[in-house]
Formats: C-alpha cells, sequence, structure tokens
C-alpha cells in the first residue's frame, strides 16, 4: 500500500515537472532584478567607488550606462552614482528583459517522504541561482512549479554534472543531513567517462585542492589546499581511447572529482573547464546543444533523518556509459 502511495506521488510529480516547464520560465522575457548588498566595510563610501572595487571585471563605462539608464535602484526608485552608503544597505540592479540560457529540464522524482526529497538532477543544469541563471535553476522550478518554498539543499551538483540529490523538508532534517555530508558518513558513488586508459584498474588522488577561483570559477591543485581524496576503478575500456570509470569521494571540495581526473591526466570527456593537456578554460556551465561532461551521480547512501535506518538511492545509468565516440565528441 505505501510501496503504490509512493509510485502514484512519484508519477504525480514528474508529469507536473514535464508538463510545466516547456517553455522554459526563464525564456520569456522578464526583469531581472539582482541584488546589490553593500558590504560594512564600505560605510560611507561613493555607491559608483563601491560597484567598480566589487566588479572589477566590469568596466566603469558600463556602470555609467548602467547608472544613467537608471539600473541601479532602491525601493525601485533609480540612485545616483554619487549617493554614499551605508554598510549593510540594499539595493537592486535591474536586468530589463532577460532571457536566461536554455537549460535541460529533465528532472526526475525517484523518492519523497516527510522529511525528505530525491532526485535526479540533469545538465547542463544549475542548482540555484548565479550568473546568467536565476530563473532556469532547479530551485526556482521546484519553487514555482511544485510549490516547495522552503526545500532546503544539503548539497550541490556542478550545473555540468547529472545525477543524485537529496533535498530536506525541514530545518531539523536539513541540519541532520548537512552533518552526515560534512562528516563524510554520505556514501557517494559517481560514474565518469574520461580521456585515456590508465595503467591500472584502481587508482587513487590526494592531491590538496586551493580554495581560491580562478577564471571561470575553477580551482587548482594547491600544497596549501584542503585536503581531498578521491578513489577510482576503472569499469570498461573503450576502443576510441576513452574509459568508464567509478570515483568514490571521501572528501566533499568543489569540483574534487573533475580536478582529480585531470590531475591524473584522465579528463572527464566534455569537460568545459578541465581540459585535456592540462588546459583550463574559463567557460562554466554548457549549452544544451553542446555535448554533455560525462560526470553521474549515481548513487547515494545515507541514514535517514528521522528513523537512522540506511537509506540508498540509485540512478540509472547515463545513457553515454555505453556511448559512442561520435556521439560524446572527446577530443574538444
Amino acid at each position: 500500500m505505501i510501496a503504490n502511495i509512493m509510485k502514484e506521488l512519484l508519477s504525480e510529480r514528474n508529469s507536473l515537472l514535464s508538463s510545466s516547464l516547456n517553455p522554459l520560465p526563464g525564456s520569456v522575457p522578464y526583469n531581472n532584478y539582482r541584488p546589490l548588498n553593500i558590504p560594512g566595510r564600505y560605510d560611507g563610501y561613493v555607491l559608483f567607488d563601491v560597484v567598480l572595487d566589487l566588479f572589477p571585471h566590469i568596466d566603469s563605462e558600463q556602470w555609467i550606462r548602467w547608472f544613467d539608464l537608471g539600473h541601479l535602484q532602491q525601493d525601485n526608485n533609480p540612485v545616483h552614482p554619487s549617493r554614499r552608503v551605508r554598510g549593510g544597505e540594499s539595493f537592486q540592479h535591474l536586468f530589463p528583459n532577460t532571457i536566461e540560457p536554455a537549460v535541460n529540464a529533465n528532472i526526475r522524482w525517484i523518492w519523497e517522504d516527510e522529511d525528505l526529497v530525491g532526485l535526479v538532477k540533469p545538465a547542463p543544469l544549475p542548482v540555484h541561482p548565479c550568473g546568467r541563471f536565476n530563473r532556469n535553476t532547479l530551485t526556482y522550478f521546484l519553487d514555482d512549479v511544485l510549490g516547495f518554498h522552503d526545500l532546503r539543499l544539503v548539497h550541490r551538483l556542478d550545473a555540468n554534472t547529472s545525477g543524485l540529490m537529496v533535498l530536506a523538508k525541514s530545518a531539523q532534517a536539513a541540519t541532520n543531513l548537512r552533518k552526515q555530508f560534512e562528516s563524510g558518513e554520505v556514501s557517494k558513488h559517481y560514474l565518469a567517462r574520461v580521456i585515456g586508459h590508465p595503467d591500472t584498474e584502481r587508482l587513487v588522488c590526494d592531491a590538496p585542492i586551493g580554495r581560491n577561483r580562478h577564471d571561470g570559477g575553477s580551482r587548482s591543485v594547491e600544497a596549501t589546499g584542503q585536503t581531498a581524496y578521491t578513489e577510482f576503478q576503472v569499469l570498461k575500456k573503450f576502443k576510441d581511447g576513452t574509459c568508464l570509470v567509478s570515483a568514490k569521494p571521501k572528501t566533499g571540495r568543489t569540483n574534487q572529482i573533475r580536478i582529480h581526473l585531470w590531475e591524473l591526466g584522465f579528463p572527464i570527456v566534455g569537460d568545459p573547464t578541465y581540459r585535456p593537456k592540462k588546459n583550463i578554460q574559463s567557460k562554466q556551465t554548457l549549452d544544451v546543444d553542446e555535448p554533455m561532461m560525462c560526470l553521474h551521480a549515481q548513487t547515494l547512501g545515507f541514514l535517514h533523518p528521522r528513523s537512522s535506518e540506511s537509506l540508498r538511492l540509485n540512478s540509472e545509468l547515463p545513457a553515454w556509459a555505453n556511448e559512442t565516440a561520435e556521439a560524446l565528441s572527446p577530443s574538444q
């Protein structure tokens, strides 16, 4: 009986998501207001100087245009660039008629109870608003389509990584699950298709990963970085020079699996950042019509936050686990 109720609920969730995300929310032009919060260290500064210092990658001429157009606002009223600000003060930056890049919205609901939700995130799809994405994000979809206003993130996947995610329905469940992720109690198993054939079937990488972000948000191996440890096993070698590997990260650093495979000399097929021959590119989120990055969160095992019973969620194998080289374009 319980199994049937769960099956019906999952079917209902998936049907609603499928029917409500075409067109994508971000594909319809809208006025996007991004928050601009003033850090305390800028108390008494002129607003123009603050934005130049906070966003050094944007030139002063662009800021002048935005101010002249009235796109810097507070309470829906344009503000002057010479305005002196207070630490903690909030403004809005208007981006009118915003159209966001398309994303893969094929979300699959696989578990739900009174404490948590389990789903399979497709790629490319950012988890939360960032950069060019606001409405075309997982959290916006769940809020806008399903009315989950209080689902809490307890871990994240890169926009280009597909696979299992767990979200909590309450603060108590979120605290419990976050502690499990942070302490390494969660069993995480990923699949990746990489360029190259390792000489051994088992590999380990314990290269520390730096905290500093580089171009495009990338990270790198640094001697003084955070401890990181990943175990890999070769599952299948393909004639096109790629192979399928499993990855078990014992720590949870940003881009850990991608960086460790790249450091070992086996970059992930389709990774837009950690490229072959130790090249790093600044591009982050892939376009939907580009070859996807072959990294997938396949299983998650943890203790249920209420019952403390073991719960293991499994995802179907991604198509690229057996795809041909032509479809993957690993040499790009």
